[in-house]
């Protein structure tokens, strides 16, 4: 749900780097990011504050009015921000196509990530509708609360009945889309890696919090909300008194309930809050050891945490639940979903862990780049053009 405050800010994720990625390529002209659309009146003032009246001040203004604001960042990407979601989607579609115009774009493809409004599809003068799934929103439980889970059902269907090519995470969501009668291609596109952002040398050497803790540490970079098994952690904190574990990440207000009760007695137990992207490598070099105590559930199975990948790029001996992706590593990455033999796991990790494997590990993982990446999501788009 990032807009592009959160990107400036610190936070990014696939569609943060698939854009740039395609700003790159000469074929791309002008790139229009619309920012998450907020569908309540509480999102909406967030929204307002956050991307319209604070953001529109340090870029050119080429569209605006009381409710909405596009500007543009980069010599091809302009953002677009509204609140009048809440209100119209007609009116949002209608200022779309009206800085189209004032860009002069021509054919025009609607690259969407959004399940939850279907009804721009058709609707924005595109030559090309193109979906990216990134993970499955029917099954997750913020998206539920936004949705219902027929509606988000109904929408991927429209998706899948009416985009000419669909990328996906995961092999589970191809299969997800092919059981909705689908004709046109589905691709699986898998979450990527910036190898050089994790293996710079100045953002390495950075102090953090972590920088001082002279004990093995245990840790998780990551979103901390209700896919983390909190039972999992408390396990951990229990076997393995001797060392820290830290949980590097903003914590949603849905799960600070469970932690208070499941976690606050454990003192081997550390939050550091939000850690922006330029952070997360400094963060990173200090884990003894990675985890990602993800509970086994529909919606983990049709994810490709990204986390996975940085931990690679890092050098980092990985421990994991079996969640969807892990297999494309084989046994460079520590799987289970028994709790005594994580907990067994993380030892034989630090064990054995060495520079030679911490090497195999980065080389494993360097060609899984968002360029790679971008490039057959490309490949496979102009084929259909």
């Amino acid at each position: 749900m990032a807009t592009f405050f959160d990107w400036d800010h610190g936070v990014v994720n696939r569609n943060f780097f698939i854009m740039n990625e395609l700003a790159k390529d000469e074929r791309i002209a002008k790139i229009i990011g619309v920012d998450f659309l907020p569908v309540t009146i509480k999102k909406g003032i967030a929204h307002y504050f956050k991307n319209i009246l604070w953001e529109v001040k340090s870029a050119e203004m080429v569209y605006g009015d009381l409710t909405s604001a596009c500007y543009q960042r980069t010599n091809k990407i302009y953002a677009y921000s509204t609140i009048d979601s809440i209100f119209s989607y007609k009116t949002v579609a209608r200022e779309l196509r009206r800085i189209e115009r004032i860009l002069n774009l021509k054919n025009i493809v609607f690259w969407s990530y959004n399940t939850m409004f279907v009804e721009f599809i058709g609707k924005l003068n595109e030559k090309m509708f193109v979906f990216d799934a990134v993970d499955n929103w029917s099954e997750h439980s913020s998206y539920l609360k936004l949705m219902r889970k027929k509606q988000l059902l109904r929408n991927y269907q429209t998706i899948a009945e009416r985009a000419d090519i669909i990328f996906t995470v995961s092999e589970k969501l191809v299969s997800f889309f092919q059981s909705m009668k689908r004709n046109n291609p589905t691709v699986w596109v898998p979450n990527g890696v910036d190898f050089a952002h994790f293996n710079d040398s100045a953002l390495l050497s950075r102090n953090n919090e972590l920088s001082k803790i002279d004990k093995p540490l245990i840790g998780y970079l990551g979103t901390i909300e209700c896919r983390v098994d909190f039972d999992l952690i408390a396990k951990i904190a229990r076997e393995h008194k001797d060392k820290i574990i830290a949980l590097c990440g903003p914590i949603w207000p849905s799960v600070k309930s469970e932690i208070k009760t499941k976690l606050d007695r454990f003192n081997n137990v550390i939050f550091t809050g939000r850690v922006k992207y330029e952070d997360a490598p400094s963060y990173l070099s200090k884990f003894s050891v990675a985890i990602i105590p993800h509970k086994i559930n529909e919606f983990i199975k049709s994810t490709n945490p990204m986390k996975m990948y940085d931990y690679l790029a890092a050098g980092k001996p990985i421990v994991s639940t079996k969640g969807a992706g892990i297999e494309m590593f084989g046994d460079n990455i520590y799987s289970t979903n028994n709790p005594d033999e994580f907990c067994r796991l993380i030892d034989r990790a630090l064990e054995e862990d060495s520079t030679e494997k911490q090497t195999e590990r980065r080389k494993l993982v360097a060609e899984h780049s968002w360029t790679a990446r971008t490039n057959e999501m490309l490949k496979n788009m102009f084929k259909l053009l």
